[in-house]
């Protein structure tokens, strides 16, 4: 497989690969069990989190570092916080840069055709699922947020406060 760069004035570069048009079919890509394991790994990684799913996966599928030797490969990740915390509890060196940022955009780009029995709207339906759950877990829905903002206006608008602070002000003008 060969590594060469793309790019085109409308977009910004990105890494493809001459082995990219045919479908891979790797064994070390086993899928979520669930929608709610989906979104828990995505806040842990979020978090800066490792998860003992994501350290078992990575003991499995990448080959161990003998201790006093120098690791063969690194592992690109996007997020530094986790690339620390794997390499601090597993021992796998980990690399995050511009160069692996490019590189994983491409394989997110490009990832139904990696993926043979994943179809593009399969894969589009999943990651808008998993967006909303994410950002509504975030932003800790509440379904009377509106009494909170009538709440808030109160108390804001506290007449006794107010009228002081008015009272207060006035006299500091006519001064």
């Amino acid at each position: 497989m060969r590594l060469g760069r793309a790019w085109t004035p409308s977009a910004p570069p990105c890494w493809t690969s001459s082995a990219s048009a045919r479908p891979s079919s790797s064994p070390a890509s086993p899928p979520f069990s669930s929608a709610v394991d989906a979104l828990n790994q995505c806040n842990a990684i979020s978090e800066g989190i490792m998860t003992d799913e994501l350290r078992n996966f990575l003991e499995l599928n990448l080959p161990k570092v003998k201790e006093g030797k120098k690791a063969k490969y690194s592992l690109g990740v996007m997020e530094p916080k986790v690339g620390s915390h794997i390499s601090e509890a597993t021992g796998i060196p980990c690399q995050s840069n511009e160069f692996v940022q490019e590189l994983l955009r491409g394989v997110r780009l490009h990832f139904n055709q990696f993926v043979g029995q994943l179809k593009e709207s399969d894969l589009e339906k999943a990651q808008l699922g998993l967006g909303h759950s994410y950002s509504r877990a975030k932003v800790k829905f509440n379904v009377n947020r509106v009494d909170n903002m009538v709440i808030q206006a109160i108390f804001l608008l506290d007449l006794d406060t107010l009228d002081k602070d008015i009272n207060s002000f006035s006299m500091r003008v006519r001064e």
